[in-house]
């Protein structure tokens, strides 16, 4: 993220500069001096403060991972789940070292369903293959986007702050910082529920993958980020030949209900796809422009510290949708290449509308 803001410094030097501004002409003397010793270091003023904060701010999204067993892309989940059940020794031999390799890896489309058709208990092969990836992917994308709800969070601190700081000096109304205390417990109450549901889809991840043992679960290190989109998705006509290939293939009793199912399930994916790719080319672009255009607009004064922190905000729950659309894909994703096989879930993924919205996987 460009031009980001260490946000409780940002308060430290800026605040009394914002008092300073507002307060009546024969009591700001000495704060005003006060405050532009502090600012004088940074030859260009805020801009240069910006860039400070940039260079001086911990990189805690680079820092190592703690320690644990390390479950860093979907194929080592994949594997890791099928450990937890001896009982699928035998149907994965079976299925040969090439299949597995394809099954792990997300591949299905390339898998022969006439190979599962053969082996027993291969519906349990796959459902837990497709359990685990969806319980990572769930995983991955609430440890990403806990960092953009705090971003967002701090915004509304730092704006409730300078709003608590205007009026004890008399130069803003008890209603004006109400409504930024509003929305600061607001931001804390939404805060709270991401960190439930990052907790929540940790443990789930463990439960699926059966790491959590009688006295504490076992420690386990999650990517930093999402798989990226992929450049093109799946176009009906490879839809269409791929049923054509897989449901005769099938029992009879299967046929009807798999075609069904993949034109469901198709649709949801493309859906998913369509947004993930307006999140990432159009609404992110978007926002980082508007802020960029509004630091630029605060460095020349003409926009207050209130807007410039409001735009923050705004771009760091853009991120966090996105981060969601994308992990909808994935999961729609995997929905579709399970159908493809002659799966049946239950349900498919309900594409999440912003950063409010808890996930929803299909079932079996």
């Amino acid at each position: 993220m460009n031009n980001k803001i260490c946000l409780a410094s940002f308060v430290s030097l800026l605040g009394m500069s914002a008092l300073v501004m507002a307060s009546p002409v024969e009591e700001s003397s000495i704060k005003w001096r006060e405050a532009n010793e502090q600012v004088s270091q940074f030859p260009r003023g805020h801009a240069d403060i910006l860039k400070w904060e940039q260079a001086n701010t911990p990189k805690n999204s680079k820092e190592p991972e703690a320690k644990g067993l390390p479950l860093l892309s979907a194929e080592a989940v994949v594997r890791q789940a099928w450990l937890a059940h001896p009982d699928l020794a035998s149907p994965l031999r079976q299925f040969g070292s090439g299949n597995v390799q394809l099954i792990a890896s997300g591949r299905w489309i390339e898998l022969d369903p006439a190979v599962s058709l053969r082996i027993e208990d291969s519906d349990e092969v796959l459902d837990v293959a497709r359990d685990a990836r969806q319980a990572w992917l769930v995983a991955v994308a609430a440890k990403q986007g806990l960092q953009h709800q705090q971003d967002a969070l701090e915004a509304t601190e730092a704006a409730a702050e300078l709003a608590k700081r205007m009026a004890k000096v008399g130069n803003w109304s008890r209603l004006q910082q109400a409504q930024e205390q509003s929305a600061l417990i607001e931001a804390q109450q939404q805060w709270r529920r991401v960190q439930n549901e990052a907790n929540q889809s940790r443990v789930a991840l463990l439960k699926v993958l059966n790491l959590w043992t009688r006295n504490k679960p076992q420690a386990i290190a999650l990517p930093e980020r999402l798989p990226d989109l992929p450049s093109d998705m799946m176009t009906p006509e490879a839809l269409q030949a791929r049923l054509d290939f897989v449901v005769p293939r099938l029992p009879r009793k299967e046929q009807i209900e798999t075609r069904a199912n993949a034109q469901l399930a198709y649709d949801v994916y493309r859906a998913a796809y369509q947004q993930a790719r307006s999140y990432r080319d159009d609404v992110l672009k978007l926002r980082q422009f508007i802020y960029d255009e509004s630091v630029l607009r605060y460095n020349g004064m003409l926009m207050n510290v209130w807007e410039l922190l409001a735009e923050t905000k705004a771009r760091s729950l853009a991120v966090d949708s996105a981060i969601q659309a994308l992990r909808d894909f994935w999961l729609a994703e995997a929905d579709l290449q399970f159908v493809l096989q002659g799966g049946a879930p239950d349900s498919f993924v309900s594409l999440s509308g912003g950063s409010a919205d808890a996930a929803a996987p299909g079932g079996h």
